[in-house]
């Protein structure tokens, strides 16, 4: 793990993805907030996140406190360009997804879409980008500085590379890396003498990286892990009660989400398990099943196994 007095062997991070975009700055302050309050330090930005906004909102919410909290932001994707009454369009959209949430997302999602730009990777852009980033994040450094998912040929670019450590000679960040998307290329991020401080993957099943011990060279920081649950059938309670951990603290785990969520925070053998929250309940759930006990790994097998559907539809309902 980096060597930073901050950064915890395994913490939750917050992501602030939605910021600015789905979720309007009131909302997305007071989630930073709560998150806060509650002992979340870690918060994870994007230039492209929020139409561009996200940074600037992230930014109001650390002035006072930027020594105790982590900050990273990420580059190689641009924001759709502003539109002509881009905010009251926004807000439209928010209320629709009170009504129907299906199709305000698909308009969400239909509009980032089709107007992101991946601009080609060079020592320009990064520093470019680096120096935007801090300005309307309103700080003189971030902790994480990330290649926004771009192959991996690409993330290696020497020219990159050079400029990244130049910039974290001169105290513009303290560590670089990127995420990676793509399950097959992890390999190379993590091979020996790897140039990247963090690497952030995707949660997924039975992933080797997840549960390999890091060392002290690269940090990792895992996403996507709620995500396991989509399409898979909800339980009834009395398969809850049995779960290995809920014999141990009754009523911890009480939804598929939560358990593949308590599974990964046992698997990462350290670093950051970053969720997407904006409900103060489901920060102080996390947080709390984050910070439970450890089972022992044949509990752990026997939880897994239940979780990834071995129960019929229908039964200990």
């Amino acid at each position: 793990m980096i060597d930073d007095r901050s950064m915890q062997p395994k913490m939750l991070g917050l992501g602030c993805s939605t910021f600015g975009g789905s979720k309007s700055k009131k909302t997305a302050l007071h989630t930073l907030h709560a998150a806060f309050d509650h002992g979340i330090n870690y918060f994870d930005v994007a230039r492209s996140y929020g139409y561009g906004q996200a940074e600037s909102i992230v930014g109001e919410f650390i002035k006072g406190k930027r020594d105790k909290v982590i900050i990273t932001s990420k580059f190689g994707i641009t924001p759709p360009k502003p539109f002509p009454f881009m905010t009251q369009v926004k807000d439209v959209v928010r209320m629709v997804k009170k009504i129907a949430p299906g199709i305000s997302q698909q308009v969400i999602q239909s509009y980032s879409s089709s107007h992101v730009n991946r601009p080609t990777i060079t020592p320009r852009l990064a520093i470019e980008t680096l120096q935007k980033s801090l300005h309307e994040l309103g700080t003189d450094y971030l902790d994480f500085y990330l290649l926004h998912d771009c192959a991996y040929t690409n993330a290696t670019n020497e020219d990159v590379a050079a400029a990244l450590e130049k910039a974290k000679d001169k105290g513009m960040l303290k560590a670089w890396g990127a995420t990676c998307e793509n399950q097959s290329e992890l390999y190379n991020y993590f091979r020996t003498n790897s140039p990247f401080g963090v690497v952030q993957f995707p949660y997924s099943i039975d992933n080797e990286f997840v549960t390999r011990p890091s060392g002290q060279s690269t940090a990792k920081v895992i996403f996507s892990i709620m995500s396991q649950s989509a399409g898979q059938q909800e339980p009834g309670r009395a398969f809850f009660r049995q779960l290995p951990i809920n014999r141990i603290v009754p009523g911890l785990i009480q939804n598929l989400p939560e358990a593949w969520l308590y599974l990964a925070s046992r698997e990462l053998d350290q670093g950051v398990v970053l969720c997407s929250m904006t409900q103060e309940h489901h920060i102080k759930r996390n947080i709390a099943i984050l910070n439970a006990p450890d089972i022992s790994p044949i509990a752990l097998r026997e939880m897994k196994n239940n979780v990834l559907g071995r129960v019929e539809v229908g039964e200990m309902v």
